[in-house]
């Protein structure tokens, strides 16, 4: 038994099949998460471990480390947060614009609200045929 097989939640073993012929055999265990556990032997036990459900909460951990987390949050209830939101969403615009030597109005910022607070969600950039020849050749 592996080190990953002892820190792998136990879940309930639904149902055992038979697959392949002699000498080849193999016994897949369908477990109660929906996961398959490939054996050898048939498990005489009525709950195995399940490394697969112990791989995918690895694997959220680092998407959810991966996702960037929003830019900037207001709560939508107050008026003087909103205009002062506002007003952040232009200097962003205006920042990004400055950065790519393009003007404001080619410069798209998406706000949505997330649970009762404002937030920045991303920016576009549209860039005319110029302007992809001047960034492409610096």
């Amino acid at each position: 038994m592996t080190t990953e097989h002892r820190r792998a939640p136990k879940r309930k073993v639904l149902e055992i099949s038979k697959t392949g012929a002699w000498g080849s055999v193999t016994y897949q265990h369908k477990l109660s998460c929906g996961h398959i556990e490939s054996r050898p032997r048939a498990s005489t036990s009525a709950s195995l471990a399940c490394v697969w459900c112990l791989r995918s909460e690895k694997k959220s951990e680092e998407i959810k480390s991966l996702s960037a987390p929003p830019v900037l949050i207001i709560d939508a209830e107050e008026e003087q947060s909103l205009t002062d939101f506002e007003m952040t969403v232009e200097k962003v615009r205006a920042g990004i614009a400055a950065k790519f030597s393009v003007p404001a109005d080619a410069v798209d910022v998406s706000v949505g609200d997330v649970d009762g607070k404002f937030v920045i969600k991303s920016a576009i950039v549209f860039l005319s045929p110029l302007d992809v020849a001047r960034i492409s050749k610096s």
